[in-house]
């Protein structure tokens, strides 16, 4: 069966599902139609409430060499020369920041698993992902850099809270070259595999692990360090403090000591499904 997606393939198992990226031939980039999918599918997955936890990787040596550059030449909004063109861009601008905070809206906490380059807006996408490992041949980019233009779906923002700020601002200014090692350094990966295989291995092994958590509880610890990313350390207090008082459940608590003392896995209810409107 054909997927439905143009530049990824999704499926689901054990509460677990896979973002594939599936462009190899094209390094995996980013055609127009990536931006309205993506939310899409994400949005579905975390509606559900079934799924724990979901890992984006890609085919092929590359993991994403950015932005279709077709986009650039077809689109007329990239060639804008008055201010209503330039609305539309402004428009479609937002619309793509938007399909990547899908990832840290979603329920669930998204794994990326890097392989090879991870350049331009790939780089924007895994730096909206809870975690990131890679295997060894990796290396990250701020390409948008080095063909005239400044970045503009979410790396800017996103990736001087993850690695020291004067790293960032070098990286986005040089559009220098980051490997593999030395973003496990900095603490941009979680994790680093010496070939492709162990690293998808390491990513659903720590899918599995997450996904033996209570999902509420999973589901505040993911909104409760998004929020104190972005507030201070009082404000966020207390933005934890109504949230734990919201999802706390002794019943998840009783099961997890239980099973760390008998050995027997504990089963936790899935959150409720939503519905796309009330």
């Amino acid at each position: 069966m054909a997927s439905p997606y143009e530049c990824f393939e999704v499926s689901v198992e054990d509460s677990i599902a896979h973002l594939q990226l599936s462009r190899p031939d094209k390094a995996n980039s980013l055609t127009r139609a990536f931006w309205s999918e993506l939310p899409e599918a994400v949005g579905e997955l975390s509606r559900s409430g079934k799924v724990r936890a979901m890992v984006i990787s890609a085919q092929g040596k590359v993991f994403c060499g950015g932005l279709d550059m077709q986009m650039f030449s077809t689109a007329k909004e990239f060639h804008a020369t008055c201010p209503e063109e330039r609305e539309v861009l402004q428009a479609n601008l937002e619309r793509m920041q938007d399909a990547l905070n899908a990832l840290e809206r979603a329920r669930f906490p998204v794994i990326a698993a890097i392989q090879g380059a991870c350049l331009g807006g790939g780089f924007d996408l895994v730096s909206a992902c809870d975690l990131c490992f890679a295997s060894e041949s990796a290396k990250f980019r701020i390409e948008e850099t080095n063909v005239g233009m400044m970045a503009d779906l979410g790396v800017l923002q996103r990736l001087q809270r993850l690695i020291p700020a004067g790293v960032a601002r070098y990286l986005a200014l040089t559009g220098d070259t980051l490997d593999a090692a030395e973003a496990y350094r900095l603490g941009l990966l979680a994790k680093i595999f010496p070939t492709n295989e162990a690293l998808l291995e390491g990513a659903f092994a720590a899918a599995r692990r997450i996904a033996e958590r209570p999902p509420v509880a999973i589901n505040g610890i993911k909104r409760a360090m998004l929020y104190s990313r972005d507030h201070g350390v009082y404000e966020s207090l207390q933005h934890t403090v109504l949230l734990q008082s919201a999802i706390l459940s002794g019943q998840d608590i009783l099961r997890s000591v239980g099973a760390r003392a008998t050995g027997v896995s504990p089963q936790f209810a899935d959150l409720i499904e939503l519905q796309r409107t009330f």
